[in-house]
């Protein structure tokens, strides 16, 4: 079979840095592939190259002729004062068609073009290209992609509906419903970040929808659960080199502790051989002869010295929390407690109880309102009704997803000591050196960090206060696997309290005990992790199949038909044309926007 796509020898480096080298492999038309390595180390900057959006250094890019890329940018929507309407209208330019205007659009600046009639045709090309981007078909592919929202609870989405009104979950999920309709009309999908913004019932909708894919597919992503339900390769930047893995993800887990094994195998035998040529060195000089020979084994211990530890990497970036002296048995509690915003419920004779020492996962669809639950166990926000009582140990650390807890304007040893009159410079330093943040960067203020970086930032200024109740809000948002790994083995060994949001699956069931599930209006305990309460949730979404009518009108619930055939992808349960599904409290959220879109109807 014949690649879509042949890298060869690329080489990229972006003010100073460099950020691969020797880069060289082929992308296959069925390729599902995982990109993945550290924030910053230059893989938004490879699918810009690949999208000729950016050019190499060096190297050479062959694509199959008429090969139709497109892409999901990480910050997908840019323009937030557009319409959804006119979202479409730029997405409906291709990236082939895109690529085309950009390759005529580069010939414009050659001055040669100019002495022939050149130019006239090129300018006649590039107005082609721009009528084939019409309004009509931005039209065309909202509509396909309408249907795609009406499956992710956005049934409402009209094309005059202003971007600006949404929140980023539901700008992310227009972006994504624009790349995957009309997928036969694709050859090659690039998708950066995906999962960002995404809840959890998204995230495993998008899982399937890329699934059902025939095109090839190159995914950045830190969600492992999607990596390890979706590719069979996996290229990982390893410094600036690329390592290649034709496995799934959870055979590449395994291949590179193996590559890592001899690595390490081949770095003490050079330790050993460094050591060797040192002492004959030494030996020598004492001597004061054999120059030649002096030289020759000093050229032998550079390159010795070169060769990495490749398990130092692995224990750099360590998180250790302190904790503060402890609280009494119960955290927190409240009883029938409600939270409003003017029509909107959050809260609704709700009750809950937070036992120290728990680890909470705090759950729901985008807009549910967690980010609120949180700020009210801080106080930040106050409730409608009730109240919550805090035990007098408790000492809380927020992490909040936007970290708004920086202050931008601030160097990054700036940031450190703020707060810290007792912490000597030098002290910072080590501390930011410990996080990856090294040499001039530390004197780069907080504003220029990457998302990744920041959330790093937010953390170590966490991790230096002793606190017995951690609220983690989205704390892995943009980080790396690495750094994710060390938050989990961190919180693992944490003896406090601890209640995160976040829609990482993996996370959630390395970490949590228990999840508290919100959806409704109702807060709902479930023993258990993720995975436990993923169980528990699809037996209470199906228990009541097969009901009598008589338990129906006793329990409230209503029987509706299915009208159009529509698949939950939280549950992967499809419905087809005629069954019988019984609708009350416990499922009218999961099944609304299926009602609202005309595929339920009531049975008579």
């Amino acid at each position: 079979m014949d690649p879509i796509l042949h890298i060869y020898n690329l080489n990229k480096s972006i003010a100073g840095k460099q950020l691969f080298e020797n880069t060289s492999f082929d992308v296959y038309p069925e390729d599902c592939i995982g990109l993945l390595g550290p924030n910053g180390c230059g893989k938004t900057t490879l699918f810009n190259i690949l999208l000729s959006k950016e050019r190499p250094d060096i190297g050479e890019i062959q694509k199959k002729p008429g090969l139709q890329i497109r892409t999901l940018e990480q910050v997908p929507v840019h323009q937030t004062d557009a319409t959804v309407q006119e979202f479409f209208s730029r997405i409906a330019q291709s990236d082939a068609i895109q690529q085309q205007m950009k390759q005529l659009e580069t010939q414009l600046e050659d001055p040669a073009v100019y002495e022939t009639n050149r130019h006239q045709e090129i300018l006649e090309e590039i107005r082609k290209l721009q009528m084939r981007t019409s309004k009509t078909s931005g039209t065309a592919q909202l509509e396909t992609a309408q249907v795609l929202l009406r499956d992710i609870g956005m049934p409402d989405i009209t094309a005059d509906t202003p971007l600006k009104t949404l929140s980023g979950g539901e700008r992310q999920k227009i972006a994504l419903a624009a790349v995957l309709s009309q997928p036969q009309s694709c050859n090659l999908m690039l998708l950066d970040e995906p999962t960002n913004h995404l809840d959890i019932e998204t995230i495993e909708w998008l899982e399937q929808k890329i699934a059902d894919l025939s095109c090839a597919v190159i995914i950045i992503s830190h969600d492992q659960y999607l990596l390890n339900d979706l590719v069979d390769r996996v290229i990982e930047f390893r410094g600036t080199h690329l390592e290649i893995y034709d496995a799934s993800y959870e055979e590449y887990e395994e291949q590179k502790k193996i590559r890592e094994h001899i690595k390490q195998q081949e770095y003490q035998k050079a330790a050993v051989e460094m050591k060797r040529q040192q002492a004959s060195i030494k030996r020598m000089s004492r001597k004061n002869h054999y120059n030649i020979q002096i030289n020759s084994r000093v050229k032998k211990v550079e390159k010795l010295k070169k060769i990495e530890n490749p398990v130092l990497k692995n224990y750099f970036l360590r998180f250790h929390f302190k904790t503060a002296f402890k609280s009494g048995k119960n955290i927190a509690d409240g009883t029938e407690l409600s939270k409003y915003f003017d029509d909107k419920r959050i809260l609704s004779n709700t009750t809950f109880e937070i036992i120290a020492g728990q680890k909470i996962g705090l759950i729901g669809p985008n807009g549910c309102g967690k980010t609120t639950f949180l700020k009210l166990l801080t106080g930040e926000e106050k409730l409608s009704q009730g109240k919550i009582h805090t035990s007098q140990g408790v000492k809380w650390g927020y992490f909040d997803q936007g970290h708004l807890s920086l202050q931008l304007e601030n160097t990054l040893l700036e940031e450190i000591l703020r707060g810290h009159k007792e912490l000597g410079e030098d002290d910072a330093k080590a501390l930011l050196g410990q996080f990856q943040f090294k040499g001039t960067m530390m004197y780069n203020t907080v504003g220029q960090l990457s998302g990744g970086e920041r959330a790093r930032l937010a953390f170590l200024r966490l991790i230096m206060e002793p606190y017995n109740l951690l609220l983690l809000d989205e704390p892995t948002n943009h980080m790396d696997i690495e750094s994710k790994n060390a938050i989990e083995t961190a919180l693992n060994s944490y003896s406090g309290t601890v209640i995160v949001v976040s829609h990482d699956r993996k996370f959630l069931d390395s970490v949590t005990d228990t999840i508290f599930f919100m959806n409704d209006s109702n807060l709902t305990t479930y023993t258990g992790n993720y995975s436990m309460f993923r169980l528990q949730r699809q037996k209470e979404l199906t228990e009541y199949a097969g009901k009598d009518l008589a338990y129906l009108s006793m329990s409230g619930l209503t029987k509706y038909v299915v009208t159009k055939g529509f698949t939950l992808y939280t549950i992967k349960k499809k419905h087809t044309v005629g069954e019988e599904i019984y609708i009350g409290d416990h499922n009218k959220a999961t099944y609304e926007w299926a009602i609202k879109g005309g595929l339920l109807k009531e049975a008579p």
